[in-house]
């Protein structure tokens, strides 16, 4: 996702909506955990809305946990339909309540980033006390998706793994305060991400950087982990000082 696609508030209300009506049809079907929802497409004439409108709302959900998304196959209920919509409200309050405050001005995005760091050093560092194995699954998986990005494919689809790895190790954290918090900076930052140069060595680099960031959780050593991911989020803000400190270079006639 560009700058120039990222979604606006009336995209994102639109998303919320189809979102609330999925889950009415996950009540009314008697759906629940392991379940298969109709495809995007059935749903988008169903609810009379544009496919990438229901795509929206299914990355949405996706990100919170409650669906997942198995390439050809489908999306499958990770919860019971009750649950899921009862999590999804709780998670919106919280970044309803947030989002106007982060998004009412042009944000520096070296704030950002620091503000991005402090939040999630916290919450990896909770997230290695409060992991059992069997938690750190969707963690794996995306970051599984994210090393089998290829190089020479989107870099917005890698971004999204990544966006995907660090929602799911700050939903183990705990805090839905925090989550909602972090989850709306990465909101901010995803068109910085997308726009980073993404060469062999920085790919390299940011893939050993997640994978220490996993072993660390996998060992449920929660000073390691916020030492890892300090130095995992520090990689994208010194990349951009080391940018701005740069003089641009001399234009030819």
């Amino acid at each position: 996702m560009s700058a120039a696609t990222h979604a606006g508030p009336a995209d994102r209300a639109g998303a919320d909506s189809v979102l609330d009506a999925v889950w009415e049809l996950v009540r009314t079907r008697g759906l629940t955990t392991g379940d298969r929802l109709p495809s995007i497409r059935e749903l988008a004439e169903r609810f009379a809305v544009k496919p990438s409108l229901v795509r929206d709302a299914v990355l949405k959900a996706e990100s919170l946990g409650l669906v997942r998304v198995l390439p050809r196959a489908g999306v499958f209920l990770r919860t019971s339909g009750a649950a899921a919509r009862a999590g999804a409200a709780a998670e919106g309050l919280v970044a309803t309540a947030l989002r106007p405050a982060l998004l009412s001005d042009d944000h520096n995005v070296l704030h950002l980033l620091d503000a991005r760091r402090l939040v999630e050093i916290e919450l990896v560092g909770r997230a290695a006390i409060n992991r059992r194995l069997d938690d750190l699954l969707p963690i794996r998986q995306a970051l599984d998706a994210m090393l089998g990005c290829r190089q020479e494919g989107a870099r917005s689809e890698y971004v999204r793994f990544d966006v995907r790895f660090h929602i799911e190790i700050a939903r183990l954290g705990g805090n839905q305060v925090l989550l909602a918090v972090q989850r709306s900076l990465l909101e901010l930052l995803v068109p910085y991400l997308n726009q980073l140069p993404d060469s062999k060595q920085r790919r390299g680099t940011t893939d050993s950087s997640h994978i220490a960031i996993y072993e660390a959780l996998v060992a449920g050593d929660a000073d390691r982990s916020r030492r890892e991911m300090h130095a995992h989020l520090s990689l994208a803000y010194d990349s951009l000082l080391h940018d701005i400190q740069q003089p641009p270079a001399a234009g030819t006639a």
